[in-house]
């Protein structure tokens, strides 16, 4: 009989992280997904604590953490690391990491930056230089920001389709070796070249850029849906076939103790009903941005506010105080607590992703990333917490 498989619920951040940890202890390791969550939807950069507190935690980057980078550099779309980004609104954003096609602006301090202006509609590119110019980081190191124009669109339906269509169209290689040769037609006067999102969906395709264009070459940050999330889907789908991890496509339905094991019942894209025993189990199914966690105030329902969309041996916390077990007759109300709330609330879990409020420590089942109460939503954290989840869960 086979051994009973780590089961990761979630494919997004924590859940890839999750699973390539437990597959590193040398267990068998299945990932269930069901869609498409917060991590598809990312905007390039990496960090511990949202962007207005970035900088709080001095002393705690990613290339302090041996595990984190070795999970990074197998990821292979990712680098860690304290830089500078533009944002496509005209922000230089400080980071602790970002996806590879991003552009790092700190070595560029001092040097000019040109903006490649190719005639889009949600991309004005003066404007867009001229905000960049006028940062705080800009005029600190002296930095310019500059339109050049660039000749880059082949139809006129190109200057409409979505970030991620424009990137798409470069994953081509005669498209990549045109927007080069017009780059570099471009160049004169200038340091480096700054985008939009648009340099491909695949993974490598920024890489290939670079090696054709000679001046330094990077993008903004993606918008929701755009590029970076695709690159990392690429990405995790291609990790997570190189280490043999096998992903089954479901919803989870309920997770329930067997005899020292688990039972993980789902149900397929069919609507049909399936189960999986595994010998321990990681929650990683986001909070409310991935549908991992409802708000309800529906009062025919037996528990109102927070709610899991799934039957599990765990409670909901916002904020230190259980949910569902009383108080007020339809749970909490956002405008008491605010809409901040909805990233606050989760699965009550200490800091080492076991679930707590149950009187008892449930053995092999773990939460990591956004659906845990209480925990930033960012990139690092999601990765940082699936890598210890995954790594206690394989030894179970």
């Amino acid at each position: 009989m086979a051994e009973a498989p780590v089961v990761v619920v979630g494919a997004g951040m924590a859940g890839t992280a999750a699973a390539w940890a437990a597959s590193r202890e040398k267990k068998r390791v299945v990932l269930l997904s069901d869609r498409a969550g917060a991590s598809s939807l990312y905007a390039g950069l990496l960090d511990f604590e949202p962007a207005e507190t970035s900088h709080s935690r001095a002393g705690r980057d990613g290339a302090g953490d041996a595990l984190l980078g070795a999970f990074v550099a197998a990821l292979g779309v990712l680098r860690l690391g304290r830089e500078h980004v533009a944002t496509s609104s005209g922000v230089v954003r400080a980071t602790l990491g970002a996806d590879r096609a991003l552009l790092d602006l700190t070595p560029l301090a001092g040097k000019r930056v040109a903006l490649a202006d190719v005639g889009r509609d949600d991309w004005d590119a003066p404007l867009i230089a001229r905000t960049l110019s006028a940062s705080s980081w800009a005029e600190r190191t002296r930095t310019t920001f500059l339109s050049v124009a660039v000749k880059a669109l082949r139809a006129g339906h190109e200057r409409r389709i979505p970030p991620y269509d424009f990137a798409l169209l470069h994953d081509d290689e005669l498209r990549q070796r045109s927007l080069a040769d017009a780059l570099k037609h471009a160049s004169e006067g200038v340091d480096a070249w700054l985008t939009g999102p648009w340099l491909g969906v695949a993974p490598d395709t920024a890489t290939v850029l670079r090696r054709l264009v000679p001046l330094p070459l990077g993008e903004t940050t993606s918008p929701l849906g755009g590029p970076a999330g695709a690159r990392f889907e690429s990405a995790r789908d291609r990790l997570l076939a190189s280490q043999a991890v096998e992903l089954v496509r479901g919803r989870l339905t309920a997770v329930r103790a067997l005899g020292g094991r688990w039972l993980v019942e789902l149900t397929d894209d069919d609507g049909k009903a399936d189960e999986i025993e595994a010998r321990s189990v990681v929650l990683a199914t986001g909070g409310v941005a991935a549908g991992g966690l409802l708000f309800t105030m529906d009062p025919g329902r037996p528990a109102r506010g927070f709610v899991l969309p799934f039957e599990a041996p765990v409670v909901v916390s916002l904020d230190g105080d259980v949910q569902g077990g009383g108080g007020s007759l339809y749970g909490p109300s956002l405008e008491t607590v605010g809409l901040g709330a909805l990233e606050r609330a989760g699965i009550h879990a200490d800091w080492s992703g076991r679930p707590r409020g149950l009187g008892s420590e449930e053995n092999g089942l773990l939460v990591a990333g956004d659906a845990v109460a209480g925990r930033p939503r960012t990139m690092l954290e999601a990765a940082v917490a699936g890598l210890a989840a995954g790594t206690v869960a394989a030894r179970v």
